[in-house]
């Protein structure tokens, strides 16, 4: 622990001794400067003007190299600190360079040679400060051309300065605005100074900047102090030149590296950031080998419920169709052992090359090119996700099987399909039984139907007293008999109705009709049913009267009145049914909304399923066979619709059936 202590200790008076070492290095010249002024003859003089032209021509060299290299970063990275330094470089350059132009006419206007030199310096720090308040900000765009430097205009304000500063030289106020050129310049130098330090910007080439700052700033001062042509004017050029090169020495070290000041860092930084990345690499070295521990026991499950999902085949492909999953489900499905297939084979061997020929024009004709080959399968799951399908499955002793076929594209985090899956069950035995069921309910609806009409009309004969006049038991009994065998023919009807959808033997006449005269007409007809329980139909139209659907106008009918039936049947007495007609985009809702009980959640899944009805009291005190709304969605379905519901529990229900709206047809007459 003191040892720790006393290590932590040493490493703060290190760095308060290194930070002590480069102030003193920077304030030797304000010391030398003190000593020229206070010790030094200032009527001393030095007149070279070949030794001032020569330094000038070395400034002006190494300033424009320097600028270059400086625009050359900003090109590099888009650091806008960087473009900043190069203008300031340029600028400097431009100007300086009439330091050195008149440097032989000293003698006859002083003020013509001196003044461009605290106006280039001020010029300098003008550009750096306007590039210190840009340190950090986001880098400008190369593709949206914010890296293109507006070369016309620096050059044309440099000139028109220089201009001024020729024309202001040879005015009274030239050594007054000389002083005051290069206070403001010195003045701009504290100030990023401060900045530098305020925002702790202590990266090594900010430092190496921070420092020529301070060089120029003491420059400043002893050519505030000078005369032309004295020790101190001489010294205070080797103090402007020694901050110059420090800085040249910073961009160019910026250039051979990053091509950035702010990406520049010092030796503790880059420490710190290699220990914070050394961190962030344990770390995820630790949750790699989580991920890899997980993903063990994801396998492991995946494995276990691929082994135990026997009821069903499981196959998985690869983007190519080669199997490589094969569960014991499909071995004990389709006869073949996994190592048979895995690696080697394509899910088509199991298929009819009738089948896949004909699925092939179907995807074909709907997709607009050519479909075949493992392609039949995976087409409609690459758009839609996954695909359910009725396939037959060849088993390898040759038998087939019927199956229910679902396929899934599988896809990786980024969206690219890495392979397939497809799911299947046996229903071979479950449709062997539908079809009997079928064939039942068919037979026995046939051989109902002829006595069931004969009995209805014979009752219908006693009951209109044809035959003589009845009691009134035995007329109530007949009545009974009459109502109850109108219950039971309408049962077949419905019977018979599903069992022609089901095997595509219901013929539809397709018709393009005025909706409104249907919907209109369907109300009046069940109008009478309404009357009978005390509810009222109310047509609430659309704004639109010219809706134009292509449907079966009888089957439309029926669809309509299995709708308003269920809901006046559901609707409590003296309550109202509405119907509303709506235009949605390219096709028309029709509505039925009741006031009732509204639909149990647990029946909602099977509303629309043969032979449901809810389990409420009420729902059976209401009577009816629950084939209604099954026979009308299959009717929906066949006309191009849709049909749903929407209901909360106690609030009434409302159905709805879409259809496509048709456009620029010419009915004909009488439509």
């Amino acid at each position: 622990m003191h040892t720790q202590k006393a290590s932590d200790l040493a490493r703060r008076l290190s760095a308060a001794y290194a930070i002590l070492i480069v102030i003193a290095l920077s304030l030797i010249p304000i010391f030398a400067t003190a000593y020229l002024y206070i010790y030094q003859d200032s009527h001393l003089f030095f007149h070279s003007h070949s030794d001032h032209e020569i330094a000038i021509v070395i400034a002006i060299v190494q300033s424009s190299f320097i600028a270059i290299i400086a625009w050359l970063c900003f090109q590099y990275s888009g650091e806008q600190f960087s473009r900043w330094l190069a203008l300031g470089f340029f600028a400097f350059t431009l100007i300086y360079a009439c330091h050195g132009i008149f440097t032989r006419i000293s003698s006859i206007n002083i003020w013509q040679f001196v003044l461009y030199g605290p106006v280039s310096r001020l010029a300098m720090m003008s550009c750096f400060f306007a590039g210190l308040l840009t340190y950090g900000k986001p880098s400008l765009d190369e593709e949206s051309g914010q890296r293109r430097g507006r070369w016309f205009v620096w050059v044309s304000i440099l000139l028109l300065i220089n201009v001024a500063v020729f024309v202001l030289a040879s005015t009274p106020w030239a050594p007054d605005a000389q002083k005051i050129f290069e206070i403001i310049a010195l003045l701009i130098a504290v100030v990023c100074i401060v900045i530098v330090w305020r925002r702790k910007l202590d990266s090594p080439l900010m430092t190496i900047f921070s420092v020529s700052l301070l060089f120029f700033a003491q420059s400043s001062i002893a050519f505030l102090l000078s005369s032309p042509w004295n020790h101190l004017w001489w010294f205070a050029h080797i103090i402007f030149a020694t901050g110059f090169i420090l800085l040249s020495y910073g961009v160019i070290r910026a250039f051979l590296t990053t091509q950035s000041f702010a990406l520049v860092f010092s030796q503790d930084d880059l420490m710190g950031q290699v220990q914070a990345e050394k961190d962030r690499a344990e770390k995820a070295l630790v949750d790699l080998q989580l991920a890899y521990n997980e993903l063990g026991s994801t396998n492991d499950l995946l494995q276990s419920v691929l082994e135990s999902a026997s009821e069903f085949s499981i196959i998985a492909t690869d983007i190519h169709g080669v199997i490589t999953i094969f569960n014991k489900g499909a071995e004990q499905m389709l006869g073949y052992k996994s190592e048979e297939v895995v690696g080697l084979r394509k899910p088509v061997i199991l298929h009819s090359s009738d089948e896949i020929e004909r699925r092939s024009k179907e995807l074909s004709e709907e997709f607009g090119r050519v479909i075949s080959g493992f392609r039949v399968f995976v087409a409609k799951s690459e758009i839609d996700g996954h695909e359910t399908r009725e396939w037959t499955y060849i088993h390898k002793d040759g038998h087939q099987l019927l199956v229910s076929l679902v396929i899934m594209t599988i896809r990786s985090a980024k969206g690219e399909i890495t392979g397939y899956l497809g799911i299947a069950e046996n229903i071979t035995e479950r449709k062997r039984l539908a079809n009997l069921k079928a064939e039942f309910i068919s037979t026995v609806s046939h051989e109902l139907r002829t006595p069931l009409t004969s009995i209805i009309g014979s009752l219908d004969i006693i009951q209109s007293g044809v035959l003589g006049p009845v009691s009134d038991s035995i007329s109530q009994i007949i009545t009974v008999a009459y109502t109850n065998s109108q219950r039971l023919k309408l049962l077949i009807d419905d019977l018979l109705d599903l069992e022609k959808i089901s095997a595509g033997k219901l013929n539809f006449e397709f018709e393009y009709q005025q909706l409104m005269p249907i919907v209109a007409q369907a109300i009046e007809n069940m109008r009478p049913y309404g009357i009978s329980r005390r509810i009222d139909l109310i047509l609430h139209p659309a704004v639109e009267s010219n809706l134009l659907v292509r449907v079966d106008t009888i089957r439309f009918q029926q669809i309509l009145a299995n709708l308003i039936s269920n809901a006046v049947k559901f609707s409590p007495v003296d309550e109202v049914v509405d119907i509303f007609v709506k235009k949605r985009n390219d096709g028309v809702r029709i509505e039925v909304s009741d006031h009732g009980s509204g639909i149990p959640w647990s029946f909602r899944a099977n509303i629309f399923q043969r032979f449901s009805q809810a389990d409420g009291s009420d729902s059976r005190q209401q009577g009816g066979s629950g084939l209604g709304l099954a026979i009308t969605s299959q009717l929906v379905e066949h006309m191009g619709g849709s049909i749903g519901f929407e209901s909360e529990p106690g609030h009434g229900a409302l159905f709805w059936v879409e259809l496509p709206l048709q456009q620029h047809v010419e009915l004909e007459p009488g439509y």
